[in-house]
């Protein structure tokens, strides 16, 4: 594009529409010689191929199984994430009443309550030196094995053998 020689800024009429020949266009489909195959193939459907449909089915079966699959998995996550949650809750709840029950338990069993309690209901008292009694053993501590171990039939035989040489 030159626009040296020109004193327009923009050539507007490359935008502008044209209008076709319509002469032309009528006479040139006048001489055209028209296949009758060529047209009958055009208009037929295009065949589909058995094999094509079936591989066609089997894949988006796949993908709609393994879609499913992904929904059902994601779906059991959730419910076992809940029952985590719900479980953990639960735990929470036991440990602080039984966090309760131990301070209950302790505040009865003091060493005091329970002193208190032997003198006022069951009507004890502290031991005095004149209730101890000690007992001394003259013949020591001894140790009984009470059971022992079985002896074996060879040990029997040597016994009962060493027991006839023995008596003679």
């Amino acid at each position: 594009m030159s626009f040296y020689g020109r004193s327009e800024a923009y050539d507007l009429t490359l935008f502008e529409e044209t209008v076709p020949d319509v002469e032309l266009s009528v006479k040139s489909q006048k001489n055209n010689v028209v296949d009758l195959e060529k047209e009958r193939n055009k208009r037929k459907k295009a065949r589909i191929n058995p094999l094509t449909a079936l591989l066609g089915t089997v894949t988006s079966s796949l993908v709609l199984l393994a879609v499913v699959a992904i929904i059902h998995g994601q779906a059991q996550l959730t419910e076992l994430n809940q029952q985590i949650t719900d479980a953990e809750t639960q735990l929470t709840e036991l440990q602080s009443y039984y966090t309760q029950l131990e301070m209950k338990v302790e505040t009865k069993l003091n060493p005091a309550m329970v002193e208190e309690y032997a003198k006022d209901v069951l009507g004890m008292s502290k031991t005095e030196s004149y209730q101890k009694e000690f007992i001394s053993l003259s013949q020591g501590d001894k140790a009984v094995v009470v059971g022992g171990e079985e002896e074996s039939l060879i040990d029997r035989i040597l016994n009962a053998i060493s027991g006839i040489w023995s008596e003679n």
